[in-house]
Formats: structure tokens, C-alpha cells, sequence
């Protein structure tokens, strides 16, 4: 009886082509590389980030700070209740706060124009709603 085979491992060049797919279907969208795994979107009127995550088991948003910035006291400084209400999430972790998730398989090349419509209403909604309650923005 064979040993089944290990799952595949994600690597640069497959992060590489899911974000260029992403920024091909949502051209206007501007993000910073953040790393392989991230890009970032700008908070306007705040110094916070929406940060666009693509993992094996899934793709993710959640808030953290400029580079350099610890996560956790960026989260420390967040109005969680509030926040928690506009964006239907709770804080949860702190080094990823306010998390919100899709788990799909993303080794699928198939799956990633579900992914990247996903990521887009997700980090768009993320990038409003921090505006509006952080920044004060209308």
C-alpha cells in the first residue's frame, strides 16, 4: 500500500501569480507588497493597515499597523467594541485582530478568482468601516 503524498507546499512564484491575478481583476485597487504572503491597503485618515493574507488553508484580512509597528499594540489601541459591531468580527487574537477568513484551497488555481473577489469585498469593507470609526471619516 503507497503512503500518501504530503500536501504541496506554497512557495514565492505560486504567491507571486495568485497577487498578480489579484491586482489584474481589481486594477484600481492600490496595495503595498507587504510580503509574498501580504499586500496592505492604506486606512485613510489613520495610520492603520488592512492586510490581504494568503495562506495554504485560505485567504484573510485583518488591521495592524505601519512596519515596524508591533501588531499587538496596534490592537491595543483600537476601539474594539465598536469596531467588533461595524465589522461583525471579534477582536480575537491580537497579533491578528479582527480576522476574518475564507478557508479554501489556494494550491487551486481554479479557486482564486473566488478568492480575490473575497479579498476585494472584504478589504474594501475593512478599509470603509476603519475610516469611518478610527479616522473619523464620513
Amino acid at each position: 500500500m503507497r503512503e500518501p503524498l504530503p500536501p504541496p507546499q506554497q512557495n514565492d512564484q505560486h504567491r507571486k501569480r495568485f497577487w498578480a491575478g489579484f491586482a489584474n481583476r481589481y486594477p484600481a485597487l492600490k496595495l503595498r507588497y507587504g510580503n509574498t504572503f501580504a499586500r496592505w491597503g492604506d486606512v485613510p485618515a489613520t495610520e492603520l493597515i488592512v492586510s490581504y493574507n494568503i495562506s495554504m488553508r485560505g485567504v484573510g484580512v485583518f488591521v495592524r499597523g505601519q512596519r515596524g509597528i508591533p501588531v499587538r499594540e496596534t490592537a491595543a489601541q483600537l476601539a474594539s467594541f465598536s469596531l467588533e459591531l461595524a465589522l461583525g468580527c471579534p477582536m480575537g487574537n491580537p497579533n491578528f485582530p479582527f480576522i476574518s477568513w475564507l478557508r479554501t484551497d489556494t494550491f487551486g488555481e481554479d479557486n482564486w478568482p473566488v478568492c480575490h473577489e473575497w479579498l476585494f469585498e472584504a478589504g474594501e469593507r475593512y478599509i470603509a468601516v476603519l475610516a469611518e470609526v478610527v479616522g473619523g471619516a464620513q
